[in-house]
């Protein structure tokens, strides 16, 4: 019995090499990363962040809640065909050739699926064969896994940090430049997943399979996408995402009590998806309209020049200097624009001194010995702006 689970589970392993999602997932952090860096090329002159940085710290939470989420399907005896795995798949793709990462939310990925599935069975439509056993799996069992992906994408959201969103530049409403911060993380949760073929039999429990297509099953990795996107101009990041975080919260135990009826009268499944999907989109626009309500936070400031971005790795990020913190003096000269900055930098171009005013507003100093280069290249990304005098005293013809 043992030598039969080390067998599936090797063979489960070898599986996961064979669906498409994993190389797709691959091509999409290059594609994404690529276009991300074009686009700091061209506000910034210089990349912010490498590629692949959309999946920071988001291992961990994959790989545990893929665990967990495993041992609940085999031990339930919640079993999925393969073919179902490739329709989630085909609907994920067109999330991924849109380049919109939102969509990766589990509530519309699964919900999609769902929400086909339904309309299959409602029209009676007769399917080829090849396809016929995506629509065999329970719809009760659909609406618990979009339940369970659902719980992570909130812990996705929740542990984003604002040293891990994206900094840009737009023109606002009076053709000044404005900041502001794209939040955008990627995850893989992968499972286990009990397919109807195998030698696994787990006759413990009377009541197994709860949502079985067959008394045996065989094992299947596979790695569950998830993505969470938006930008925040009138709050930090990470203000934004704990109540972006807070009202999913309240979404998903509306949802968690809701399964318990849908258990009882299974055709309340798909008012259960209808909910989530709707739910999903509310939080989403409506805490992106009170965001653009609020006063933008990364505007020109009089009294000096507030960090957009800072690089990692850079003398900035050393220096312990922050998004939203203000440069008010650099060697006891005031400055308010880019421009001032770098002209006091390349009279010192040998130690870096600031007054810097954090997030507490009080004032604090920080100072550090530069290297050949690094005074152009602290790391600091600031809101463009023409200025409109020079520190330097022009030369008179």
């Amino acid at each position: 019995m043992p030598m039969e689970w080390i067998k599936e589970l090797g063979f489960g392993l070898l599986w996961l090499f064979a669906q498409p999602i994993f190389y797709l997932a691959i091509l999409f952090t290059f594609w994404t990363g690529y276009q991300r860096i074009k686009k700091d090329r061209k506000m910034f002159r210089h990349r912010v962040f490498p590629i692949g940085s959309e999946w920071n710290r988001t291992w961990l939470l994959g790989i545990s809640f893929g665990i967990i989420l495993s041992t609940s399907m085999i031990v339930s005896g919640s079993m999925f065909t393969i073919e179902w795995l490739w329709l989630w798949t085909a609907v994920v793709t067109i999330s991924l050739l849109v380049h919109q990462v939102w969509l990766l939310s589990p509530v519309y990925t699964v919900g999609v699926v769902a929400i086909i599935m339904w309309l299959i069975e409602q029209f009676n439509v007769q399917l080829p064969s090849l396809i016929e056993p995506a629509f065999q799996v329970d719809i009760v069992l659909v609406s618990y896994l979009l339940i369970a992906l659902f719980l992570v994408e909130i812990l996705l959201i929740s542990t984003s940090k604002r040293d891990q969103s994206f900094p840009e530049l737009q023109k606002g409403n009076r053709g000044k430049y404005i900041g502001r911060h794209l939040v955008k993380r990627l995850l893989l949760v992968p499972a286990f997943i009990p397919v109807p073929s195998g030698a696994l039999e787990l006759s413990v429990f009377d009541w197994w399979p709860a949502f079985g297509l067959g008394d045996q099953f065989g094992l299947v990795l596979f790695p569950f996408l998830i993505g969470y996107s938006q930008r925040f101009q009138g709050q930090f990041t990470d203000v934004g995402t704990r109540k972006t975080a807070i009202a999913l919260t309240g979404l998903f135990i509306v949802l968690l009590a809701s399964a318990y009826v849908v258990y009882l009268y299974e055709e309340m499944s798909i008012y259960l998806i209808g909910l989530a999907m709707i739910g999903r989109a509310t939080v989403h626009y409506l805490l992106r309209f009170i965001d653009r309500e609020k006063s933008t936070i990364f505007t020109p400031k009089q009294n000096g020049i507030i960090i957009v971005g800072v690089i990692p790795g850079s003398p900035a990020d050393e220096m312990g200097l922050v998004v939203g913190e203000v440069i008010e003096k650099i060697h006891d000269q005031s400055v308010t624009n880019e421009q001032e900055f770098y002209e006091v930098m390349s009279d010192h171009r040998t130690f870096c001194k600031m007054a810097v005013r954090d997030l507490t507003g009080e004032v604090r100093f920080v100072q550090r010995a530069l290297y050949e280069g690094e005074y152009h290249e602290l790391g600091l990304i600031f809101v463009k702006e023409t200025p409109r005098f020079t520190l330097k005293n022009e030369e008179i013809s």
